[in-house]
């Protein structure tokens, strides 16, 4: 066995993407931790998505992002919207740039959807990241359903502009369980 920042040229390394996630990719990627997403005290319900890029390693996947498509309401007008979650990496594989590599691939779908912009729910505390890769956060309320009806977002929420256009001023209202 290898220490630490050894590199290994035997490791492969592939990316996959997939309308549905196996048992056993779920359990590997999402059952390691009782919170792995530190949200669960929100008691939030939340919207599936409809396509996930899975990096593997040795055949085992390590990191994904799921991705969406959406029409949001913002001030009144309707926005196509990319929705980006379930941002994550195994805790043995973190911090080496995986789900880095997995958003940039999920931007680049986005754009070719030609949405609007990406737009996702996160932890203040992951704000940076996303920051570092071009998303900005919306400083005005966001409304997402939830079984009881319309809340804020107790989540800070970030986009990313595309196809050469700002994010629209004003209130959005998802129209949808969160993501």
């Amino acid at each position: 066995m290898s220490g630490g920042n050894d590199f290994n040229s035997d490791v492969t390394q592939e990316i996959r993407q997939a309308e549905f996630l196996t048992d056993v990719e779920k359990q590997k990627l999402f059952d390691w931790g009782d919170d792995i997403f530190g949200a669960s005290s929100l008691e939030l319900h939340w919207r599936g998505k409809d396509y996930h890029f899975l990096l593997y390693i040795d055949g085992s996947p390590v990191s994904h992002v799921g991705v969406l498509k959406h029409v949001v309401n913002v001030s009144g007008q309707p926005v196509t919207v990319g929705g980006v979650g379930g941002v994550v990496t195994v805790p043995e594989e973190q911090n080496r740039g995986h789900a880095r590599e997995l958003m940039q691939h999920a931007t680049r779908l986005l754009a070719e959807w030609r949405v609007d912009a990406g737009l996702l729910f996160c932890l203040k505390r992951m704000v940076p990241f996303y920051e570092s890769q071009g998303w900005q956060v919306v400083n005005h309320p966001v409304l997402i359903e939830q079984p009881d009806g319309e809340i804020n977002s107790p989540l800070e929420v970030m986009v990313l502009p595309l196809g050469g256009r700002p994010w629209p001023d004003g209130r959005v209202k998802l129209d949808s369980f969160p993501w």
